[in-house]
Protein backbone atom coordinates (compact mmCIF):
# COMPACT_ATOMS: atom_id res chain seq x y z
CA UNK A 1 0.00 0.00 0.00
CA UNK A 2 1.39 3.33 -1.06
CA UNK A 3 1.86 6.69 0.56
CA UNK A 4 -1.16 8.34 -1.08
CA UNK A 5 -3.13 7.36 1.98
CA UNK A 6 -1.26 10.03 3.89
CA UNK A 7 -3.04 12.74 1.96
CA UNK A 8 -6.65 12.16 2.90
CA UNK A 9 -8.39 15.53 2.91
CA UNK A 10 -10.98 16.44 5.53
CA UNK A 11 -13.49 19.01 4.32
CA UNK A 12 -15.03 21.86 6.26
CA UNK A 13 -18.44 23.50 6.40
CA UNK A 14 -17.02 26.67 7.96
CA UNK A 15 -17.40 29.47 5.44
CA UNK A 16 -14.88 31.84 6.99
CA UNK A 17 -12.02 29.34 6.85
CA UNK A 18 -13.04 27.68 3.59
CA UNK A 19 -10.67 29.64 1.37
CA UNK A 20 -7.66 28.81 3.53
CA UNK A 21 -8.71 25.18 3.73
CA UNK A 22 -9.25 24.81 -0.01
CA UNK A 23 -6.03 26.61 -0.89
CA UNK A 24 -4.00 24.62 1.62
CA UNK A 25 -5.51 21.32 0.50
CA UNK A 26 -4.73 22.22 -3.10
CA UNK A 27 -1.09 22.72 -2.12
CA UNK A 28 -1.14 19.33 -0.37
CA UNK A 29 -2.47 17.63 -3.48
CA UNK A 30 0.37 19.23 -5.48
CA UNK A 31 2.99 18.10 -2.92
CA UNK A 32 3.73 21.75 -2.07
CA UNK A 33 3.88 21.07 1.63
CA UNK A 34 5.67 24.18 2.84
CA UNK A 35 3.14 26.34 0.97
CA UNK A 36 0.34 24.33 2.55
CA UNK A 37 1.87 24.85 5.98
CA UNK A 38 2.03 28.59 5.45
CA UNK A 39 -1.57 28.74 4.22
CA UNK A 40 -2.97 26.81 7.17
CA UNK A 41 -0.99 28.99 9.58
CA UNK A 42 -2.40 32.10 7.91
CA UNK A 43 -5.90 30.71 8.35
CA UNK A 44 -5.26 30.00 12.01
CA UNK A 45 -4.25 33.60 12.57
CA UNK A 46 -7.81 34.51 11.61
CA UNK A 47 -9.46 31.55 13.31
CA UNK A 48 -7.05 30.14 15.94
CA UNK A 49 -9.44 27.51 17.32
CA UNK A 50 -10.32 25.93 13.99
CA UNK A 51 -9.52 22.24 14.54
CA UNK A 52 -9.79 21.31 10.87
CA UNK A 53 -7.15 23.88 9.89
CA UNK A 54 -4.98 22.64 12.75
CA UNK A 55 -5.33 19.05 11.56
CA UNK A 56 -4.39 19.95 8.02
CA UNK A 57 -1.44 21.94 9.36
CA UNK A 58 -0.33 18.78 11.17
CA UNK A 59 -0.57 16.85 7.90
CA UNK A 60 1.56 19.43 6.08
CA UNK A 61 4.19 19.06 8.82
CA UNK A 62 4.10 15.26 8.63
CA UNK A 63 4.74 15.43 4.91
CA UNK A 64 7.81 17.57 5.62
CA UNK A 65 8.98 15.04 8.26
CA UNK A 66 8.45 17.58 11.04
CA UNK A 67 7.04 14.82 13.18
CA UNK A 68 7.58 16.35 16.62
CA UNK A 69 5.89 19.60 15.61
CA UNK A 70 2.97 17.67 14.12
CA UNK A 71 2.58 15.64 17.31
CA UNK A 72 2.33 18.78 19.44
CA UNK A 73 -0.53 20.05 17.26
CA UNK A 74 -2.29 16.69 17.25
CA UNK A 75 -2.12 16.35 21.03
CA UNK A 76 -3.47 19.89 21.41
CA UNK A 77 -6.44 19.12 19.16
CA UNK A 78 -7.27 15.93 21.06
CA UNK A 79 -7.12 17.73 24.39
CA UNK A 80 -10.00 19.89 23.12
CA UNK A 81 -11.86 17.14 21.27
CA UNK A 82 -10.66 13.58 22.09
CA UNK A 83 -12.55 11.91 19.24
CA UNK A 84 -11.66 14.35 16.47
CA UNK A 85 -11.26 11.91 13.61
CA UNK A 86 -8.75 13.84 11.52
CA UNK A 87 -6.36 14.33 14.46
CA UNK A 88 -6.57 10.67 15.47
CA UNK A 89 -5.89 9.58 11.88
CA UNK A 90 -2.93 11.91 11.46
CA UNK A 91 -1.62 10.92 14.90
CA UNK A 92 -1.47 7.34 13.72
CA UNK A 93 0.17 8.30 10.44
CA UNK A 94 2.67 10.54 12.21
CA UNK A 95 3.88 7.84 14.60
CA UNK A 96 3.90 5.15 11.91
CA UNK A 97 5.96 7.35 9.57
CA UNK A 98 8.59 8.76 11.93
CA UNK A 99 12.25 7.99 11.27
CA UNK A 100 12.08 5.87 14.42
CA UNK A 101 8.45 4.76 14.36
CA UNK A 102 6.41 4.40 17.54
CA UNK A 103 4.13 1.59 16.44
CA UNK A 104 2.35 1.25 19.75
CA UNK A 105 1.40 4.91 19.77
CA UNK A 106 0.33 4.61 16.13
CA UNK A 107 -1.92 1.69 17.08
CA UNK A 108 -3.37 3.74 19.96
CA UNK A 109 -4.39 6.54 17.60
CA UNK A 110 -5.67 4.25 14.86
CA UNK A 111 -7.72 2.13 17.27
CA UNK A 112 -9.32 5.26 18.77
CA UNK A 113 -10.47 6.22 15.27
CA UNK A 114 -11.56 2.70 14.26
CA UNK A 115 -15.28 3.09 14.95
CA UNK A 116 -15.31 6.63 13.57
CA UNK A 117 -14.20 5.72 10.04
CA UNK A 118 -16.73 4.95 7.32
CA UNK A 119 -16.44 1.22 6.68
CA UNK A 120 -17.21 1.77 2.99
CA UNK A 121 -14.34 4.21 2.50
CA UNK A 122 -10.83 3.71 1.20
CA UNK A 123 -9.65 5.03 4.54
CA UNK A 124 -11.16 2.03 6.33
CA UNK A 125 -9.06 -0.58 4.57
CA UNK A 126 -6.03 1.67 5.00
CA UNK A 127 -6.80 1.79 8.72
CA UNK A 128 -6.80 -2.00 8.92
CA UNK A 129 -3.54 -2.10 6.99
CA UNK A 130 -1.76 0.32 9.30
CA UNK A 131 -2.94 -1.41 12.49
CA UNK A 132 -2.01 -4.85 11.17
CA UNK A 133 1.34 -3.68 9.83
CA UNK A 134 2.17 -1.93 13.11
CA UNK A 135 1.49 -5.13 15.04
CA UNK A 136 3.48 -7.10 12.46
CA UNK A 137 6.53 -4.89 12.97
CA UNK A 138 6.17 -5.19 16.75
CA UNK A 139 6.06 -8.98 16.39
CA UNK A 140 9.55 -8.82 14.88
CA UNK A 141 10.91 -6.31 17.39
CA UNK A 142 9.19 -6.26 20.79
CA UNK A 143 6.91 -9.28 20.58
CA UNK A 144 3.12 -9.54 20.95
CA UNK A 145 0.69 -11.06 23.40
CA UNK A 146 -1.77 -13.72 22.23
CA UNK A 147 -4.55 -11.13 22.05
CA UNK A 148 -2.38 -8.73 20.06
CA UNK A 149 -1.59 -11.48 17.56
CA UNK A 150 -5.34 -12.02 17.20
CA UNK A 151 -5.85 -8.33 16.46
CA UNK A 152 -3.00 -8.32 13.96
CA UNK A 153 -4.52 -11.28 12.10
CA UNK A 154 -7.98 -9.72 12.21
CA UNK A 155 -6.94 -6.40 10.71
CA UNK A 156 -4.65 -7.88 8.08
CA UNK A 157 -7.40 -10.31 7.06
CA UNK A 158 -9.87 -7.43 6.78
CA UNK A 159 -7.39 -5.50 4.64
CA UNK A 160 -6.95 -8.27 2.06
CA UNK A 161 -10.69 -9.04 2.05
CA UNK A 162 -11.33 -5.42 1.14
CA UNK A 163 -8.41 -5.20 -1.28
CA UNK A 164 -7.92 -8.69 -2.77
CA UNK A 165 -6.02 -7.27 -5.75
CA UNK A 166 -3.58 -5.19 -3.69
CA UNK A 167 0.02 -5.64 -4.80
CA UNK A 168 0.97 -7.02 -1.38
CA UNK A 169 -2.10 -9.28 -0.96
CA UNK A 170 -0.26 -12.54 -1.67
CA UNK A 171 2.58 -11.58 0.66
CA UNK A 172 0.17 -10.78 3.48
CA UNK A 173 -1.84 -13.95 2.89
CA UNK A 174 1.37 -15.94 3.16
CA UNK A 175 2.29 -14.14 6.37
CA UNK A 176 -1.14 -14.79 7.89
CA UNK A 177 -0.88 -18.49 7.01
CA UNK A 178 2.59 -18.66 8.56
CA UNK A 179 1.41 -17.08 11.80
CA UNK A 180 -1.69 -19.26 12.06
CA UNK A 181 0.40 -22.41 11.62
CA UNK A 182 3.23 -21.48 13.97
CA UNK A 183 1.81 -19.27 16.72
CA UNK A 184 2.21 -20.56 20.28
CA UNK A 185 -0.70 -21.09 22.66
CA UNK A 186 -2.30 -18.63 25.03
CA UNK A 187 0.04 -19.73 27.82
CA UNK A 188 2.92 -17.89 26.09
CA UNK A 189 2.82 -14.32 27.41
CA UNK A 190 4.80 -12.77 24.56
CA UNK A 191 5.78 -14.13 21.15
CA UNK A 192 8.57 -12.59 19.13
CA UNK A 193 9.74 -13.52 15.65
CA UNK A 194 13.25 -12.19 15.32
CA UNK A 195 16.30 -13.08 13.39
CA UNK A 196 18.65 -10.70 11.64
CA UNK A 197 17.55 -11.59 8.11
CA UNK A 198 13.82 -11.36 8.80
CA UNK A 199 14.04 -8.17 10.82
CA UNK A 200 16.16 -6.37 8.24
CA UNK A 201 13.79 -7.34 5.44
CA UNK A 202 10.64 -6.35 7.32
CA UNK A 203 11.92 -2.95 8.39
CA UNK A 204 13.39 -2.20 4.95
CA UNK A 205 10.04 -3.00 3.29
CA UNK A 206 8.28 -0.84 5.82
CA UNK A 207 10.60 2.14 5.30
CA UNK A 208 10.00 1.95 1.54
CA UNK A 209 6.25 2.29 2.16
CA UNK A 210 6.52 5.43 4.30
Amino acid sequence: MKKFFLILIFSSSLTFSQNYLEEGNAFLSENKFSEAERTFKDGLKKEPENLILKSQLALSLIEQKKYDSAEIIIVGILEKKPLFTAALWYGGINNFSKDTPDYRKAIFYFEKSYDLIDKNSMQYFALNYYIGKSYKNLLYTEGLSYGEVNRMLQTLTTYIELQPDAEDADYIKGFIDKIQKNRPGENVKKWILANKENLTGVLKKDSNER
